[in-house]
């Protein structure tokens, strides 16, 4: 079962979750999930037999922009780098470069054979170029985000964007528009001005290196994608790219990891 499909069925009783008394499991919570779920069939059936795994916290680890908040020992705190640059390793063993583009920044990170992080560039505390601002270009488009890229790789003369503020988004759209400029053009010309900023942290962290692993949300995004192929090629030749139809949770993937090991 894939954890999307899992995640999907809890967020079904989110609100019913929220006002129940804390100390339920994940077997409870997922069961008031089932209680939802109209489909009968094998679906249903291999969903129960994930609920009915027992399951053992051996240990924990906080990671992402709230883990100073977590109410862990420090030794539980591992940084977004240090986590996404272990869940890329383990979803790929052969990665030595990681590319994270998420919602609200942009990592390039380094690391040896073992997944341990060697170096890094990270973007500064602006979201441009990153997922919110993906986000915000699709809002003022009256567009669904899934939308962005198809409409994107359409492109036969995609428009050169300077910049990727994402305060100045809208007026930038709203002028390339007035232009006469075809909003096919113009979104083939955000994403590859975002793929841009990232190459420029790649290089500052010390290039790309076989292999390179490409994660968060943005690596979904096919028009994204097919930029960042294209201006990898152009700078470093031939590189293979991996992208995990999980990659949004390298980092969580990552802190398990660090966890696991810390509890054996």
């Amino acid at each position: 079962m894939s954890f999307d499909l899992l995640a999907g069925l809890y967020d079904k009783c989110i609100v019913k979750v929220e006002n129940e008394p804390p100390g339920l499991g994940f077997q409870e919570h997922i069961g008031r999930a089932l209680e939802r779920v109209e489909d009968s069939s094998a679906v249903r059936a291999e969903i129960e037999g994930a609920v009915a795994t027992p399951l053992t916290v051996i240990g924990s680890v906080g990671t992402g922009y709230g883990r100073a908040r977590l109410p862990f020992p420090k030794e539980q705190i591992r940084s977004e780098i240090l986590c996404h640059g272990l869940g890329a390793h383990a979803l790929f063993p052969g990665t030595r470069t990681v590319l994270d583009i998420g919602g609200q920044d942009t990592k390039a990170i380094q690391v040896d054979a073992q997944g341990i992080v060697t170096g890094f560039q990270m973007n500064d505390r602006c979201a441009a170029g990153c997922g919110r601002y993906l986000g915000y270009i699709a809002d003022e488009m009256n567009m669904g985000l899934h939308e962005l890229a198809p409409l994107a790789l359409a492109s036969r003369r995609p428009v050169r964007i300077t910049s990727t503020c994402t305060v100045f988004a809208g007026a930038e759209l709203r002028e390339r528009l007035s232009l006469g400029e075809k909003r096919e053009d113009i979104l083939a010309g955000l994403h590859r001005a975002v793929i841009l900023r990232a190459m420029s942290l790649l290089a500052r962290s010390g290039g790309i290196e076989e292999e390179f692993t490409f994660t968060g949300g943005v690596a979904r995004n096919a028009a994204a994608v097919a930029a960042l192929g294209t201006l990898v090629a152009e700078n470093y030749g031939r590189r293979r790219i991996n992208i995990s139809p999980d990659s949004i949770y390298t980092g969580a993937l990552g802190a398990a990891l660090f966890a696991r090991r810390s509890a054996a």
